[in-house]
């Protein structure tokens, strides 16, 4: 028997205890914690919000467990690994069937946040949502400086529903990937992607990308050509890899070794001449029949989509895989698996989105404050490192590195035009010809194609300028992408390539007016945030401009309020008379894909799979000495059976 009293300064006194009474053995005060009535931590508020955080970020529930009893710091009352899995779980069956729900809620709450946000959700005609697709109000703005160049890819597909996870990815300048919105889609179907694209196109303002690397698939192909009329389309490298260690061995088996090499003169062709000679020289010797050998026929029918001669032409920001897409991907692993929810991957993007954002302040910050270290202090190196952000510098800097090894030797002259053999010294077998022509803005092309495709002047025009003497880059051989600057500059409407769905051109004026607007204020506040002296002037400028225009709009308006408040009003009423109300209901689970095994966050490329095949072929199991295996799935550990 025990006896308390609640005293005045509401503590408890024990005023009898008679310890006879007792009909069990009394819990230690160590062991007291394990009592339920003493584990009530994770159930409060507190901790409950603590543990969402701390999944939000990636931690498995044992690893949380370990973080809050070491911060909380209260004996008694610690949280366990179990408890944190019951309340984890209590939360995702609570939002089954409300997770459409969930999204429009977070997207609408973005929404209020940036008014720029963008979203769109497919339904079909039951009120079940297909895809989704979003972007913010930044990723907006900088399409407008990057959309020269993106990278589409779906085939990363981890959470609840198995939807096929498509970011669209782009090139900042300092060649950094950027994410330019995404999306979680119902299916891989040609109606599907065209829906994407369309959605894509108009919160982008209509304007198509100049060129979309993506995998050779039928279905993404189409839509493509469909939606996107102008823009160039390259097959990823690493897909058409993949594909050919496939059928090449076949066709070395069935034509001979000597088709090996033929093939690689092919696909390195350095010109389309010289390419498409290539391939009537191997149809004549192999006796390539038209219609005998389908793949190799199909091949060569989009070999303006993959070989690298018939790409030059088109700018590719150094890319030719979707490689930027996967790195994107591989940031979710860890984070996100199969019970992953909708809202719970939408927010792991966001987390992806920052992380980005973060990585290219830092670089604008060491560009800022860092100066670049010169080779030689030529004024054509010093004006690169003025211009050009870090990554860019070290990539022009590799070619500036590589002039001084190479010879030049003039072939022909043509009026203003001279054509010049530039090779290196030691290899004159192999060379590449620049064209000069001595004009106003004195114009070089090689061969090689290095500025056109990633928009850095090679080492084969370097050299030609150095042979001429020449103390300075021209303006349009330092692209505006790459350089220091190319976030904060002045958006114009004359250098844009509009797309077809803004049909007006006063709309299409007006709107990039509107984003250059915004987007100049937007720097001019990133920029001003720097010192208080700077806040201040900027306060004080935009504080002039916007008091008058408040009172010549204010008097304006004062008289028109009532009467168009009351023609909104009765313009909303009739409106929602006709409004059917929708509900918006989860997609079923495990949408179908095109064949990808079912716990495959990826697929691997042809060089991934060979390479795991070689290191496959090196294990040994130290139970048995045998090759191909471990210990722990030695045969010899299997139990048997009579």
């Amino acid at each position: 028997m025990m006896r308390v009293k609640l005293l005045e300064d509401k503590s408890w006194e024990v005023t009898g205890f008679v310890e006879e009474h007792t009909n069990h053995v009394l819990s230690s005060p160590d062991k007291a914690k394990m009592h339920r009535s003493h584990q009530q931590f994770h159930k409060t508020q507190r901790c409950k919000k603590l543990i969402d955080s701390l999944r939000e970020e990636g931690m498995p529930p044992s690893t949380i467990s370990r973080v809050i009893n070491a911060t909380n710091g209260r004996e008694g009352e610690l949280v366990t690994s179990q408890q944190c899995i019951d309340h984890i779980r209590t939360q995702r069956v609570n939002n089954i069937g409300h997770e459409c729900i969930s999204i429009i809620r977070h997207f609408q709450s973005a929404t209020a946040n940036d008014p720029e946000f963008y979203f769109a959700i497919e339904v079909d005609s039951i009120g079940q949502m297909r895809s989704v697709f979003w972007a913010d109000g930044r990723s907006r703005a900088s399409y407008l400086k990057f959309s020269d160049v993106i990278v589409f890819d779906v085939t990363y597909r981890t959470n609840k529903f198995s939807l096929p996870f498509a970011p669209f990815t782009g090139v900042n300048q300092h060649r950094q990937s950027t994410l330019l919105g995404c999306a979680l889609l119902a299916d891989e179907h040609e109606d599907t992607f065209v829906w994407l694209f369309e959605e894509w196109l108009k919160c982008m303002h209509g304007i198509e990308p100049g060129a979309i690397i993506t995998d050779q698939d039928r279905a993404m192909c189409n839509a493509i050509h469909s939606v996107f009329p102008t823009t160039r389309y390259r097959y990823c490298y690493w897909h058409m890899q993949k594909h050919i260690i496939d059928h090449l061995p076949t066709l070395v088996s069935r034509y001979g070794e000597q088709f090996q090499r033929y093939w690689g003169l092919w696909c390195n062709s350095s010109s389309i001449e010289q390419c498409e000679g290539y391939w009537v020289e191997m149809k004549e010797k192999f006796d390539i029949n038209k219609e005998g050998e389908g793949w190799l026929q199909t091949v060569y029918n989009y070999r303006e989509h993959w070989v690298p001669c018939y790409l030059k032409d088109t700018f590719f920001a150094g890319m030719r895989s979707s490689q930027r897409s996967e790195s994107i991907n591989a940031f979710f692993d860890g984070y996100v698996n199969s019970q992953t929810q909708l809202h719970e991957f939408v927010t792991q993007y966001e987390k992806a989105v920052t992380h980005r954002r973060l990585s290219e302040a830092h670089e604008d910050f060491k560009n800022l404050n860092t100066k670049p270290v010169m080779l030689l202090g030529h004024p054509i190196e010093v004006q690169a490192g003025e211009m050009y952000t870090r990554n860019m510098f070290d990539v022009f800097h590799t070619e500036f590195k590589g002039f001084g090894t190479e010879f030049c030797e003039e072939l022909r002259k043509d009026g203003d035009i001279v054509e010049y053999k530039v090779c290196k010294f030691t290899d004159r077998g192999k060379w590449e010809v620049v064209t000069y022509e001595q004009s106003s803005q004195m114009q070089f092309r090689c061969t090689c194609a290095l500025f056109e495709t990633n928009g850095v002047v090679c080492r084969h025009i370097l050299s030609l300028m150095m042979a001429r003497q020449m103390d300075s880059l021209p303006d349009h051989y330092i692209l505006h992408r790459w350089t220091i600057h190319a976030r904060h500059r002045n958006i114009g409407v004359g250098n844009i390539i509009y797309g077809r769905n803004i049909t007006s051109c006063e709309e299409k004026i007006n709107l990039l007016k509107s984003w250059a607007l915004r987007e100049k204020f937007n720097n001019a506040l990133e920029l001003a945030f720097v010192s208080e002296e700077k806040m201040q002037n900027l306060d004080d400028v935009l504080t002039k401009f916007i008091e008058p225009l408040q009172e010549e709009v204010g008097a304006h308006s004062s008289n028109q309020d009532q009467i168009v408040d009351t023609e909104i009003s009765a313009h909303i009423s009739h409106t929602m008379e006709h409004i059917p109300q929708i509900i918006v209901r989860d997609p079923d689970r495990a949408a179908r894909t095109k064949g990808r095994p079912r716990n495959a966050n990826r697929i691997q490329s042809g060089l991934e799979q060979a390479q795991e095949k070689k290191e496959r072929k090196k294990r040994i199991c130290s139970r048995c000495g045998e090759l191909g295996h471990y210990r722990t799935s030695c045969k010899v550990n299997l139990p048997m059976y009579s």
